[in-house]
């Protein structure tokens, strides 16, 4: 992991933390979520220098191969949050339950 990676990973740790338990699954979506961020941000700013198209040697362009990587992340990254806030906001439902019922 690197620098960037963990200093991500520590801010988005932290963010979730807050919220509730951290099951090991959760920590290790955390890190999975903290990678594709970055790398994420690394290839957009390749896209921004580069554009999304290439003119091939025989004179075709041609999609970059950073750009499907970059579409692919993004799903990769939809899916990891949606995971993710699923399973907080259960854990935070049950826990509500709970405190509810404790004090009835």
């Amino acid at each position: 992991m690197t620098q960037r990676q963990q200093k991500r990973y520590d801010s988005i740790l932290l963010d979730y933390t807050v919220r509730g338990d951290l099951t090991p699954g959760i920590r290790s979506l955390i890190y999975t979520l903290a990678c594709v961020e970055v790398e994420e941000e690394e290839l957009q700013e390749f896209i921004d220098k580069h554009g999304t198209c290439y003119v091939s040697p025989s004179g075709m362009d041609k999609q970059r191969p950073q750009w499907q990587q970059l579409r692919d992340n993004r799903q990769r990254k939809t899916a990891i949050v949606t995971s993710l806030e699923r399973s907080l906001n259960k854990t935070t439902e049950k826990d509500e339950l709970q405190a509810f019922l404790d004090d009835a």
